[in-house]
């Protein structure tokens, strides 16, 4: 599957596009709203009790930059790319969006086993597992702040066309910017690198593709994704400087490291799929 698909089909894209600019989309301003009223919470967002004790991290609204604004080029180019993605459905990559969508910690780690040289099976990875779960925990509040400082809607509720999963309510009420779940998939990537490091072009490399399955799920514009990067990114090199999450990582290391040799490669369909999307990202 190649994404040359975007010019046989580039008069759906262009319908699409049209219906973009019809609603007003492209110039549509993500209006900054500081206390979040009348948008609704990210359900992990208030368990407090849950959140791991650590190091304040970073304040986003600081390091990260605004979305795009209304009428500027960014802005026009998120429109463009979620109009021509939509004719992905159905497609191999469709599927993988499908797939990359369930963000447990447990399908993230094992998401990246193609990246890894070696299957990573979360039953065998107890360590790992547990540490993305935690990090999970920490980062969630963090960035449903950062989402409620922006506030920006989704795409979906500019255009009705298809995405990758069912719209439920809570999704439609959840802030866009920065994406959750493609700075969860960095940090993970992150993790891994480290663990990992002769693998870490391709781990990262399956970490941004991740991150793009969210536009291609048609759930949230590309600079969100990149906004998440750079997020990550940052969450993650504070992360480090804490000693609790530097012998958790040890803890995950030696794991990995001993399940190596006893692994075998995952299965060459899936890799091939997920090659193909990282050679044709959205755009």
């Amino acid at each position: 599957m190649r994404l040359d698909r975007y010019a046989m089909a580039g008069g759906v894209a262009a319908c699409a596009m049209m219906t973009l600019l019809a609603t007003g989309s492209v110039g549509a301003s993500a209006h900054p709203h500081h206390h979040g009223t009348g948008v609704a919470h990210h359900p992990a967002a208030h368990a407090a009790d849950t959140v791991p004790a650590g190091p304040p991290l970073p304040d986003g609204q600081v390091f990260l930059p605004p979305p795009p604004g209304p009428d500027t080029a960014q802005r026009a180019a998120d429109a463009s790319i979620f109009a021509a993605t939509r004719v992905l459905e159905g497609t191999p990559r469709w599927k993988l969006a499908q797939a990359d969508n369930r963000d447990t910690p447990a399908h993230m780690v094992s998401a990246f086993s193609c990246a890894a040289g070696f299957t990573l099976p979360p039953d065998r990875l107890p360590e790992l597992v547990g540490l993305v779960t935690r990090i999970e925990q920490r980062l969630t509040p963090a960035v449903h702040a950062q989402k409620m400082l922006w506030n920006r809607p989704r795409p979906f509720t500019e255009a009705e066309l298809p995405t990758c999963i069912p719209l439920r309510a809570s999704l439609r009420q959840d802030p866009s910017y920065p994406s959750l779940h493609a700075t969860l998939g960095w940090v993970t990537g992150l993790i891994l690198s480290d663990i990992l490091p002769d693998r870490t072009a391709w781990i990262m490399q399956r970490a941004r593709v991740f991150g793009e399955s969210r536009v291609v799920c048609g759930v949230q514009w590309q600079s969100d994704v990149m906004a998440a990067w750079l997020n990550g990114g940052v969450l993650y090199s504070a992360m480090e400087q804490d000693e609790g999450f530097r012998q958790e990582m040890d803890a995950a290391r030696a794991e990995v490291v001993a399940l190596h040799p006893t692994m075998a490669a995952p299965p060459a369909d899936e890799c091939a799929v997920e090659a193909d999307a990282a050679a044709h990202p959205p755009q």
